[in-house]
């Protein structure tokens, strides 16, 4: 038996023959377009995991930095083993025996609560208006309770009346 071709099954024979390609090719691109779509999807979630990293990266770095101005390790190449905040500062201008047995001497001594900082302990001051003390930790007193400290200096009952009672200030007790 003899095929008889005509024209015209010869062209509904391509045109099914192209309908089949076309098929195809349209479920490729289909399938492309969505694995596109999944890719991009997966991009985003990944760049907003990388925004929240870079913001959770910062959060630390700008408390990191708080903690290092708050609580340094060290102070002038010294070791800080303690830091006292909100800390009252006053003055006294006796010239007697210190409780460690020293002389109370100006630009060296400061009494302190023994309870709150051991005698003998180098201790550095910051005023609220940023000027630095370092003394010794040499005498205690009556008045001086818990974050008190009671900064020997030269100067008549007058002046120390003037300077009067310091609040807000950081001590930092070094590293002996």
């Amino acid at each position: 038996m003899r095929l008889k071709l005509t024209i015209g099954t010869i062209i509904i024979a391509l045109m099914l023959g192209v309908g089949i390609n076309y098929k195809i090719t349209i479920d490729q691109k289909q399938a492309e377009e969505a694995r596109i779509a999944q890719i991009k999807s997966e991009a985003q979630v990944n760049q907003q995991k990388v925004e929240d990293l870079q913001k959770d990266i910062a959060i630390l770095r700008r408390e990191l930095a708080v903690q290092r101005e708050v609580y340094p390790t060290s102070r002038g190449g010294q070791r800080v083993a303690r830091y006292i905040d909100g800390a009252q500062v006053t003055w006294y201008n006796d010239k007697g025996k210190t409780a460690s047995g020293t002389t109370a001497t100006s630009g060296r001594t400061v009494a302190v609560d023994p309870d709150v900082v051991p005698l003998g302990s180098e201790v550095e001051i910051v005023m609220p208006d940023g000027r630095v003390f370092r003394r010794i930790a040499e005498d205690t007193g009556g008045a001086v309770k818990g974050k008190v400290f009671d900064v020997h200096i030269d100067a008549s009952d007058e002046e120390l009346y003037e300077l009067g009672r310091t609040h807000g200030v950081r001590v930092f007790v070094l590293d002996r």
